[in-house]
């Protein structure tokens, strides 16, 4: 393996799994999370955890508050977050948890990092499946940036390349993935316990929230008891 990655790691389910793939591939793995002013820093603290259980080589916690501003409940405090009775009540269309330009505000530091750091590969655990909807998980959105990147960093859109492993996969199709990727059940159960996946910043999860109905929906249809609920009260 001659690779070397940079995997943007915000301590979800998405991430690590994206990182336990990028594990697999690249001779030298790095990471970096955004302090973006999210309401809770719970999911920093789980990417703190991940990143020395994954045995990086460097992880960075970048903190660029109040930068992005949205009406989204995942930065805005004045705006209620959406709970549902389960994933048929789910609406169609954006989440109103998307906070516009997030992922081209990471992916452009990030593409700044990997050539600080020598890598040739950028790590991002975004997917058209068992998504929110939003625009910036797109396969047409990364290919855009990945372009973008290369031009203005070296002036060719080959410099980096923006790997998503998870692009076309389910949430039941990833955790089948990710348990491949790991040693064991142990480490399996060991690393996904300290994920966070949560909007509304509950450990162990809230269970009504986009992303923790549509967690519990994979785990459910893979048949693989989630080393989270064991903390959900």
């Amino acid at each position: 393996m001659k690779n070397k990655g940079l995997v943007v790691l915000s301590g979800g389910q998405d991430s690590t799994t994206t990182a336990l793939f990028a594990r697999k591939e690249c001779k030298e793995l790095h990471g970096v999370t955004f302090d973006y002013g999210q309401k809770h820093k719970i999911e920093i603290k789980s990417a703190l955890k991940i990143a020395k259980l994954l045995n990086l080589k460097t992880h960075e916690v970048i903190k660029i508050p109040h930068i992005l501003k949205s009406t989204s409940p995942l930065v805005n405090p004045k705006t209620k977050l959406e709970k549902y009775a389960s994933s048929e009540k789910l609406p169609a269309g954006i989440e109103p948890t998307f906070v516009p330009a997030r992922n081209i505000l990471f992916l452009t530091i990030a593409g700044n990092r990997a050539v600080l750091l020598g890598c040739n590969l950028i790590y991002t655990g975004v997917c058209e499946e068992d998504y929110g909807g939003y625009p910036d998980c797109r396969k047409v959105f990364i290919d855009s940036m990945q372009k973008s990147l290369g031009l203005g960093i070296s002036g060719s859109s080959k410099h980096i390349k923006i790997k998503t492993p998870l692009m076309k996969l389910t949430k039941k199709e990833s955790i089948f993935k990710a348990l491949k990727k790991c040693k064991n059940m142990k480490e399996f159960n060991k690393i996904f316990i300290e994920t966070h996946t949560c909007y509304d910043g509950i450990k162990g999860g809230c269970g009504k929230c986009h992303a923790c109905i549509l967690r519990d929906r994979g785990f459910k249809e893979a048949g693989i008891l989630d080393p989270l609920w064991s903390l959900r009260k």
